[in-house]
């Protein structure tokens, strides 16, 4: 895979700006991963905010990497694309699995020593699901200068979102924040299915 045209780096259109910003969205879930954060800070009070920015900026930082040297990634390994897309495809759904089931291998406590880079950046925020979805959205018909965009707006809105966790919590209860959870998951399982589609039918019509 080749670095992206010049072109195609500044390129925005609203219509896939607001795509591309929702599937993010949807792929972080920050209001999902809002019940997990209050669990991981019950004891750091004093230091929640803190610890919630440098999640969020490692995360966004880690995304960034991703977004735009992705394709270098690929170059190095000899990897399409397509290619890519299927895997995180599978990734993607994979994810969605593990939150409709309840069966994901997220953390039950604060027990490492630094949580803000550590499960909270990643992989609860900057995960396999987030990398792929940002490396997929740095190629057509999205492009790398509208990817920063998406990852810096949502980077800002889970930071918002996460900083009132606890009245998220408090306003949607236990059962609420589950089921936007299950419905976000279903969303991810739709859009990953939705690669993997693309993803084979160019492979398919490049052999044809």
């Amino acid at each position: 895979m080749n670095m992206p045209p010049l072109a195609d780096f500044f390129a925005i259109n609203y219509r896939t700006f607001v795509e591309a910003f929702v599937l993010l969205f949807a792929v972080l879930d920050a209001i999902g991963t809002a019940p997990i954060f209050v669990s991981l800070t019950k004891d750091y009070d004093k230091e929640r905010q803190k610890i919630l920015k440098e999640a969020v900026i490692v995360a966004a930082a880690i995304l960034v990497v991703f977004a735009l040297f992705g394709w270098l990634i690929f170059d190095i390994f000899d990897i399409t694309i397509n290619d890519f897309r299927i895997a995180g495809g599978i990734i993607l759904f994979v994810v969605a699995v593990q939150h409709v089931m309840g069966t994901g291998t997220g953390p039950k406590g604060p027990e490492p020593t630094d949580i803000a880079v550590f499960p909270l950046a990643t992989p609860l925020l900057a995960g396999p699901g987030a990398i792929s979805t940002v490396v997929i959205l740095s190629g057509p018909p999205y492009g790398p200068l509208l990817d920063l965009l998406v990852i810096g707006g949502n980077a800002l809105l889970t930071y918002l979102l996460l900083a009132r966790s606890a009245w998220i919590g408090r306003i949607l209860g236990p059962d609420g924040t589950n089921a936007l959870s299950k419905i976000t998951a279903l969303l991810i399982a739709s859009l990953a299915v939705s690669f993997v589609v693309i993803g084979v039918s160019n492979i398919v019509m490049g052999l044809v």
